[in-house]
């Protein structure tokens, strides 16, 4: 049986199968809750988020037309969530459990020091700048996809990426 596409199980929740949007959360939750995390820098946070997110989408699918993909528009929900949270608690330190998950993540790909020379220079970013270093490595979506769920044009995207790589290099050199 061939896995539906998120454009089906959309029309599926939109006429009244509300079961369907299940199918959505398990596909999408590891995604947002790593977008949240890296936003929020909290793995209690983090879940809060994303929980959030998808109550925030089931009450607005109804609205949702297709003009992008699911993935991006479920995105920028997250996104605004994440970017509300850290201004309502001001909340801009990492704890262990996240850092934890970091190193999970980057486990077996670099030596520990480099590991945690990344992870200091993550921490002095600001959390929209986390998430935009975030969305492009690790969840590896496009430049356009970025611009859409951040609300940014495509060349600012081009330049923050730009200079957040130059500010990287720099922190890990200190």
């Amino acid at each position: 049986m061939e896995t539906p596409t998120d454009m089906e199980i959309v029309r599926r929740v939109q006429a009244g199968d509300a079961e369907a949007f299940g199918e959505l959360v398990n596909r999408y939750s590891g995604r947002i809750y790593a977008l949240a995390l890296a936003m929020v820098r909290d793995a209690q946070r983090a879940e809060d988020v994303t929980q959030e997110t998808f109550i925030r989408a089931y009450e607005h699918l109804g609205g949702f037309r297709g003009a992008s993909a699911f993935g991006t528009w479920l995105y920028r929900i997250a996104y605004n969530r994440a970017a509300g949270e850290c201004r309502r608690r001001a909340y801009d330190r990492i704890d262990a459990e996240s850092c934890a998950v970091a190193e999970e993540s980057s486990a077996g790909r670099f030596d520990e020091e480099t590991v945690v020379r990344m992870r200091r220079a993550l921490e002095r970013l600001r959390p929209d700048e986390r998430v935009l270093v975030a969305l492009f490595y690790e969840e590896e979506r496009s430049l356009a996809e970025i611009a859409q769920i951040m609300n940014l044009t495509l060349s600012n995207v081009k330049v923050r990426l730009h200079r957040l790589r130059g500010r990287l290099r720099h922190y890990m050199e200190e």
